[in-house]
């Protein structure tokens, strides 16, 4: 889910290999940019849907893509199955649609129709029943939508993050509610579970009293790593550590800015008092790690005070999904990453291209490492030029 439109094909072409495998994976990217044959054609779309399956956690590498792909396709291949495939009509219709090369190159068309079939996967079961042709109907006609919608939300000041996906399955579960054929009231549909069926190989606590002061640490341990899990509308142990060494493979600081997210919207979610079995199924986890990812040296340069503002927008999204989570529960439709995606957008606007700037818009978005040294190296630059032409302004004529 990066920024994509601040970067340019001949970015990765030119830019020097480092650390191999970790980052952006650059030196599978400058192999694939010398291939023009089209026996190469499957692998260069290979590693385009690879690094849309990691952009869902704010990395950019096929590596992680391909440990999210294997975990998905292990524990839940349905999911897998339903996510696959309208990642790819996304892809051939970003290319269709002739959106920039490096946008699709690196994924960032995939993404969200990929979401639209993950998740609708496994909430249509609990929203609709058993699935029929409208159902595949209305996934193929949301993909659709959100290709179009994250090519209309994106822009260089604000990328579309998770927007286009939101709106189009918040519409798709509504219809599916409507034409719900049970015949039950809207009003009746109370979630408790706000963006998965609570499925879980053990599942036993749900029916705990939600009430008890005695927390389970263990289960919350367990909520905040299948929050990573979470993200694809999947509540699995392996699934979600998988998702966190994927993003660990990606960049460290990544996965350090995620992890904390986790960490404190899980902890905040047991002291505002909800129901145990959101917090221990990773539902009060998921968004904050997308904030934390996002913020948390994706968009930002890393710095004290990036740092900061990524640590006040983790606690603002776990505000608004304690206030949202009341008004979605009344029309029966659940959260999905509605706090992330308001917290994150209302954020960005912090960020300043000023060689000052107190919270540093990145150069050219890579992982978060990269950024912090492409920066701190331009302005070193910008300052020498700007000694050396005070030398020559004070040097006598």
């Amino acid at each position: 889910m990066s920024e994509g439109k601040l970067r340019t094909s001949s970015y990765y072409v030119e830019e020097r290999p480092r650390g191999a495998c970790i980052g952006d994976f650059v030196l599978l990217k400058n192999f694939l940019a010398e291939k023009d044959k089209p026996i190469w054609i499957p692998l260069q779309l290979l590693d385009t849907l690879l690094r849309g399956y990691s952009q869902v956690a704010f990395s950019n590498n096929p590596l992680s893509g391909l440990l999210i792909v294997i975990a998905l396709g292990a524990t839940v291949p349905k999911v897998l199955a339903f996510s696959a495939a309208t990642g790819f009509l996304g892809l051939l219709l970003s290319m269709l649609l002739r959106d920039p090369q490096h946008l699709i190159e690196n994924g960032l068309t995939i993404y969200n129709p990929l979401l639209i079939g993950a998740v609708s996967c496994s909430l249509i079961p609990k929203f609709y029943g058993e699935y029929d042709a409208f159902c595949y109907l209305l996934i193929l006609i949301g993909t659709i939508i959100s290709v179009y919608l994250a090519r209309s939300l994106g822009s260089d000041k604000f990328p579309c993050t998770t927007w286009p996906f939101t709106l189009t399955e918040l519409v798709l579960l509504f219809i599916l509610i409507m034409e719900d054929s049970s015949g039950e009231s809207l009003t009746a549909r109370v979630m408790d579970n706000a963006t998965s069926d609570a499925r879980t190989d053990d599942a036993s606590f749900i029916a705990a009293n939600v009430a008890d002061v005695n927390v389970d640490w263990g289960m919350v341990f367990r909520g905040m790593v299948v929050s990573t899990s979470q993200l694809f509308c999947v509540d699995n142990v392996a699934t979600g550590a998988v998702i966190y060494l994927a993003v660990l493979v990606y960049s460290p600081a990544t996965a350090a800015f995620s992890f904390l997210g986790v960490f404190i919207g899980t902890l905040t979610g047991l002291g505002l008092g909800v129901p145990h079995n959101e917090v221990f199924t990773g539902l009060w986890g998921y968004n904050c790690f997308l904030t934390g990812a996002a913020l948390g040296g994706t968009f930002f340069v890393l710095n004290i005070q990036t740092a900061a503002a990524t640590l006040v927008a983790i606690v603002y999204t776990v505000a608004l999904q304690y206030v949202l989570r009341i008004l979605f529960a009344k029309i029966g439709l659940p959260l999905l990453t509605v706090p992330f995606a308001i917290s994150t957008t209302l954020f960005l606007n912090l960020r300043s291209t000023s060689r000052n700037a107190v919270f540093p818009k990145p150069l050219q978005l890579s992982f978060p490492e990269k950024q912090r040294y492409d920066y701190l190296k331009n302005r070193r630059q910008t300052v020498r030029r700007n000694v050396d032409d005070s030398d020559e302004d004070s040097a006598p004529a």
